[in-house]
This record gives C-alpha cells, structure tokens and sequence, in this order.
C-alpha cells in the first residue's frame, strides 16, 4: 500500500537570505504546496536542523570578523531556519497522525472486503450445488407441464368445435390472460413458463426460447 498523502501545506514562503535594509519584497508568496508524506516532511525538518547547525557554527567567526549587518543577516537566517524546523515538526507529528488514520480505514476496509468475499465464495459453492438441484426439480416439473400442455390441447380443440347448446369447458386452472382482458384467449400455465438450462446459449429444459434472428424456436415435445 502506498503511504497515504498528509494534507499539511505551507502557505508562505519567507526567503532564506535576508539582509538589514531590504524591502518587504523579500517575503515571498508562492502557490501552496502539494501535500506531503511524513517521511518528505521528516527529511524537510532535518533539512532544516542541518542549516541552522551549520548556520550556528559560523557565528563566531561573524561575531569576530563580520559587521553589524553581517550579523544581523546571519542570525535572521538562523532564526529562519529554526522556524522551518520548529514548523516541519509540527507537520511530521500532524502527517504521522492523518496516515495512521487513513492507514486504519484502509485496514478497516480490507477486512471488510476480505470478510465479504469469504462469505461469497461460500455462495458460489452454494450456489453451485442448487443450481444441480435445480436442474433436477426442472425435469422433474417437464411430465407435469407435458400433461396440463396435452389437456389444455384437448380443452382448447373441444371449445373451438363446441356442440350446439353446450357449454365452453372451464380452463381447469385460474384464468390468465394479458393484463386480465377478458376479451383475450385464456393461456394456460404449460405454454407461460420457461425453465432455462445451465450454461450460455443452452436452451430450455422446458419453454419456448425467445424468437431471435437466426434461431431456431424450440419446445420440448
């Protein structure tokens, strides 16, 4: 996993070389800066504790040897320079925190993942033994649809060549028709329900397959 980012910019930017006597155009404002890792702004604090050592160490000899401005300017730059540190310290403490935060929702969040997936290849083994139970109860439900698909026939035969006086035979079964219109043929159960196979472009156990160009309609005999 890569670090996450801190959102911890710096807005000003005061120059590192100052001397008495320059203008106000020596603070310079810049554009803020892209967020950082702990570990960039780490390596910014030492940066900056490295200068002011430095910085430090060479005052003694501007103290003998420089003039007043001299000095002056070098302990400006100390100054700075300690302020950059004392800065980036507060940064790195504030970075180190909102990655441990992150670095928990993200921990958080891939064991959730983890535990959902888990329990989906569960299912999938489930899943994989219905769908066979599946297969069997289909077949087992074909001689049913066969027998009411064969009466309906039959129903359907008497009805259009009824006898003189008699009476339409009842479907047997709750009238269907679409959206309930009674002015529609009734269509019996056997000739409505599909019961797909397993696997891609494998056909009905039972049912018509939808009219597509090209392809043949099927239905169980």
């Amino acid at each position: 996993m890569n670090l996450p980012i801190a959102n911890i910019r710096q807005d000003r930017h005061v120059a590192s070389y100052v001397s008495l006597g320059r203008s106000r155009s020596d603070l310079k404002t810049v554009l803020p800066a892209s967020p950082r890792t702990a570990a960039q702004i780490l390596a910014e604090r030492d940066a900056a504790q490295a200068e002011r050592e430095t910085l430090e160490d060479s005052r003694s000899d501007v103290l003998v040897n420089g003039s007043v401005e001299d000095l002056l300017a070098l302990d400006t730059r100390i100054a700075l320079a300690k302020v950059r540190q004392d800065q980036a310290t507060a940064q790195h403490a504030a970075a180190v925190s909102a990655e441990a935060a992150a670095q928990a929702v993200h921990e958080a969040e891939q064991k959730r993942r983890k535990d959902l997936h888990r329990k989906a290849m569960k299912a999938s083994d489930e899943v994989e033994k219905l769908a066979t139970e599946y297969v069997t109860e289909a077949q087992r439900l074909v001689p049913l649809l066969s027998k009411i698909r064969e009466r309906a026939a039959l129903i359907d035969a008497a009805n259009y060549a009824l006898p003189d006086g008699a009476d339409p035979v009842p479907p047997g079964e709750p009238r269907y028709s679409f959206e309930g219109r009674s002015d529609q043929p009734h269509s019996t159960i056997a000739s409505r329900v599909r019961l797909p196979a397993l696997g891609t472009d494998a056909g009905y156990i039972w049912g018509e397959i939808a009219p597509i160009h090209g392809r043949i309609v099927h239905e169980p005999h």
